[in-house]
């Protein structure tokens, strides 16, 4: 997730939460925090709470023992429930229906407290909610450290930021976390798959020639909205070797891009993967989408889905599956793995799920080689 600018709007909304102070605790302020000099990451301890140094390098004091955490939005969510889902004290958007068919129906109870940069924070649930800390998770922007204190100050609850800007700071963040949760044990299961899974993948790849690797386009919306090479979007696809076609001008920061039927006709792109719900199901019989190769020939794929894409949406821990699903399709006689299994360990491991052999294909349906 990137860091916003904090809207004048949500800064009045937070101004007036003040007068819910006596639902939160009296949380300490940046400015409050005792002064301490430790490397980013490193601790100092003062009776039951301790100096944080966090990823921006702000230091923040936070309690020794959490219970109860909020994330700062839809990113921070999906990382938090992996290693402790049970200490969140509110979600940043409820999982919808077809979610819950991966996560316990329990979660449904919790309050839902808003994005505090999507502008939709509910500053009166966060107050209720209580919660301990404050995190946000992803990469930085500009703003990131005026942005944290003004919600820190205004809330009075501890907030600080962990940098997750790229698969192979996962592992990292997670030590982190776990850190600070206290939730050790599951943030070294999750920092281990992340940095197996890629030094692994990144192995095998690493033996097929370029010749051998194929050329992939990725298509959101009506199929025209593509993930540009080089963005986060396009991760999985970069990280298993293969070639994003869309080499292009992404629209501001978000990572994708509008192109033309032509342009897709001339890049010509050896697989096709579709965002889930958008036209895989029409393009077998469309004149126009019929005059790719890829299409003619079945090489395309509707990315599998539940409870998160596996290749964006968000761009994030999912991706690591994504990762392993892509590998295996792409180089068939060089993967080999179960993607069952795989499948399995995965959402028991970040979902904290266990599914069946006939959800994961149903899962995958519409995303292995066409018979």
């Amino acid at each position: 997730m990137k860091i916003g600018k904090l809207s004048g709007a949500l800064v009045a909304v937070l101004a007036m939460g003040l007068t819910f102070a006596g639902c939160a605790p009296s949380g300490p302020s940046a400015s409050s925090s005792p002064a301490a000099s430790v490397a980013p990451g490193s601790t100092a301890s003062t009776g039951g709470t301790y100096t944080f140094t966090d990823g921006v390098g702000r230091q923040v004091v936070l309690p020794k023992d959490i219970e109860r955490v909020a994330p700062s939005g839809p990113l921070a969510q999906l990382v938090l429930f992996a290693l402790c889902p049970d200490k969140l004290v509110g979600l940043a958007s409820m999982f919808d229906d077809s979610q819950f068919q991966y996560i316990d129906p329990k979660y449904k109870s919790l309050p839902v407290l808003g994005n505090f940069y999507g502008n939709t924070l509910n500053l009166e649930t966060v107050m209720k909610a209580n919660p301990q800390v404050i995190i946000d998770i992803g990469d930085v922007k500009q703003t990131a450290v005026s942005d944290l204190d003004g919600i820190q100050q205004k809330t009075g609850i501890p907030t600080i930021f962990v940098n997750m800007a790229s698969l192979d700071s996962i592992a990292s963040a997670y030590q982190t976390l776990g850190a600070v949760t206290g939730d050790t044990a599951q943030a070294d299961k999750l920092a281990h798959y992340a940095t197996t899974t890629l030094a692994t993948v990144r192995q095998k790849v690493a033996s097929i020639p370029a010749s051998a690797r194929p050329t992939v386009y990725y298509g959101q919306d009506n199929g025209l909205t593509a993930a540009v090479a080089g963005t986060t979007h396009s991760a999985v696809i970069d990280t298993v070797g293969a070639t994003n076609v869309a080499k292009i001008s992404q629209a501001a920061g978000s990572g994708t891009a509008s192109v033309s039927m032509e342009q897709l006709l001339a890049w010509q792109p050896d697989v096709v993967l579709f965002a889930p719900g958008t036209v895989y199901g029409s393009v077998a019989t469309s004149a126009t989408w019929q005059g790719l190769t890829a299409i003619k020939t079945g090489k395309y794929y509707e990315i599998p889905n539940g409870p998160y894409n596996w290749i964006d949406q968000p761009p994030s821990v999912n991706q690591l599956l994504g990762i392993v699903w892509l590998a295996n399709l792409l180089y068939p006689t060089v993967f080999h793995d179960d993607m069952v299994s795989q499948t399995q360990e995965f959402y028991q491991l970040f979902y904290h799920c266990t599914v069946t052999s006939a959800q994961v294909q149903a899962l995958l349906a519409h995303s292995t080689d066409k018979k």
